[in-house]
């Protein structure tokens, strides 16, 4: 499975922003909070909190300015 990382601009429907993220479904399924693997096959908007959890565990900065969501596929 691979996780990819959207971002959008407040007030707009489509991504300006796009990275593919180097984590185990396992280490996010921590960061997120799922309780299933299923969970995983959903689409998440970002709260602040798996931002900062995301951004430790891949070493990187994601952007400030855009609500970000998460997205998985394989």
């Amino acid at each position: 499975m691979k996780h990819l990382i959207m971002g959008v601009p407040k007030g707009e429907d489509f991504p300006s922003f796009e990275k593919q993220i180097p984590i185990s479904t396992t280490e996010l399924k921590l960061i997120m909070g799922w309780e299933t693997d299923e969970d995983s096959l959903h689409d998440y908007r970002l709260t602040e909190q798996q931002i900062i959890g995301i951004e430790k565990a891949c070493s990187l900065d994601l952007p400030k300015n855009l609500e970000l969501f998460l997205t998985s596929y394989d």
